[in-house]
């Protein structure tokens, strides 16, 4: 019995398969570019991902090159080449020479290496289908539901190519809770190294305040709300003001800058940089992240402070798939720099009826995204409200980790820090208090 194929399938094999050549020769450039990176950017492929041999051949020489202890870049890749008799297939010194210009920024690796994983697994899964098509029209291959087998096995195989060997070994729970952890504190009982922290409060509820006051304390060295000096040091900060212009900025920081001089802690310099974009960046776009990564890059910050999210996407701020891309390009900036990151959000506005809620405004995914999530509300007592500025931190997610935030806070007198911890007198009153509920 003959099983012949349709015309149609006939075209579907024909087709060219899926590649980026300029992707990849972006990535080869980054490569060739990297310097002290180079044997970072060289495992983010194999030459198997590559669909072009000649870009094949680069890299893999590549590889020898940094397996040897010698430098990669465009001469040495030459010299490599010629000595190995492949310089001419790949296109000659011109050739290797021009991946350098191919490239816009060293940041960018990632993102070229992304797309061209993403089309090498797809030719695979293509290489896989035709496998099962030409089993299923063979009638000496075997019976259909062994061909059924065997093409989930193919399948399988496509999904985790190249990624078995990086999975981390699955431990019995006895072995698993053998290590010990200690804390890698940025802000000791605050923050630690790989912490998101996200503040919340209406439009001039103090947020922005708040987020220069950890900023400047822990480049200082001192807790943030207590000033008290920490065990461990200064921490380098990056600030990424997204809605602020310079001028306001400097007016801003400036006072905070002199408090922390007066309290014999000053900001030493190269513990705190900053960046000014008050048009804002929209992290869904690859020149977007580019942007957070070379100032990640550059800095290499304990932690980041960057914000507001409103201003770091131009989307549907309601979306989840919008939101999820931004909080790539935020993870993304995070575990690069193993830092911790205090964004600030916008709470929704309030209805008229009861309190106004503190979840940050738009996708409902920044509500599970940081292990901590505060919201500025007044507190009760009108008096020490509008008078002291007295606010109630209140979690509006539940906290992943026990940290030692201050449950209320009140404006500092002038010259000092804007906010500080303080007790209540009576944390009940409600309405106006002659007297106030400030200790």
């Amino acid at each position: 019995m003959t099983h012949d194929r349709a015309p149609e399938d006939d075209e579907l094999f024909a087709k060219t398969q899926p590649h980026d050549l300029g992707a990849e020769t972006a990535y080869l450039g980054a490569l060739a570019l990297a310097g002290r990176d180079a044997r970072r950017v060289h495992q983010l492929l194999t030459p198997g991902d590559f669909y072009r041999p000649a870009h094949a051949t680069i890299h893999a020489t590549a590889g020898t090159l940094i397996d040897s202890g010698d430098p990669v870049d465009p001469i040495t890749l030459t010299n490599a080449l010629r000595a190995a008799g492949a310089l001419s297939r790949v296109g000659g010194p011109a050739y290797v020479s021009s991946l350098a210009s191919a490239l816009f920024s060293l940041s960018e690796a990632e993102h070229y290496a992304e797309i061209i994983r993403d089309l090498a697994q797809r030719r695979a899964l293509i290489a896989a289908g035709q496998q099962i098509m030409e089993h299923g029209y063979d009638p000496a291959a075997g019976p259909a539901a062994d061909l059924a087998e065997n093409a989930v096995t193919l399948a399988r195989d496509v999904r985790d190519a190249g990624r078995a060997a990086e999975d981390s070994p699955i431990q019995d729970m006895h072995d698993f809770l053998t290590i010990e952890d200690h804390y890698d504190w940025v802000i000791p009982g605050l923050l630690e190294h790989g912490d998101r922290l996200m503040l919340t409060a209406g439009e001039g509820g103090g947020k922005s305040v708040m987020l220069r006051q950890i900023a400047v304390a822990t480049a200082a060295g001192v807790n943030p709300f207590t000033i008290a000096v920490s065990q461990h040091g200064p921490k380098r900060v990056l600030v990424l003001d997204c809605e602020n212009s310079e001028p306001q900025s400097r007016r801003h920081y400036r006072p905070l800058m002199n408090a922390a001089a007066r309290a014999h802690m000053p900001v030493k310099r190269g513990m705190l940089h900053i960046d000014v974009r008050p048009e804002g960046v929209d992290l869904t776009r690859a020149d977007g992240r580019s942007w957070l990564m070379r100032r990640v890059e550059t800095v290499m910050p304990d932690l980041l402070v960057i914000g507001p999210v409103y201003q770091l996407h131009t989307g549907d701020p309601s979306s989840e798939d919008h939101a999820r891309r931004v909080t790539t390009a935020l993870n993304e900036a995070r575990i690069t720099a193993n830092c911790a990151m205090v964004l600030e959000a916008h709470a929704p506005h309030g209805s008229g009826f009861g309190p106004r809620s503190l979840r940050p405004a738009g996708s409902s995914l920044w509500m599970r995204w940081p292990e901590f999530g505060f919201g500025l509300r007044p507190v009760e007592d009108e008096k020490s409200a509008d008078e002291d500025r007295a606010r109630r931190l209140v979690p509006w997610r539940g906290l992943r980790d026990e940290r030692a935030f201050p449950q209320f806070l009140r404006q500092g007198q002038r010259g000092s820090w804007p906010w500080v911890p303080y007790t209540p007198i009576d944390t009940d009153v409600r309405g106006y208090s002659a007297t106030g509920a400030v200790a």
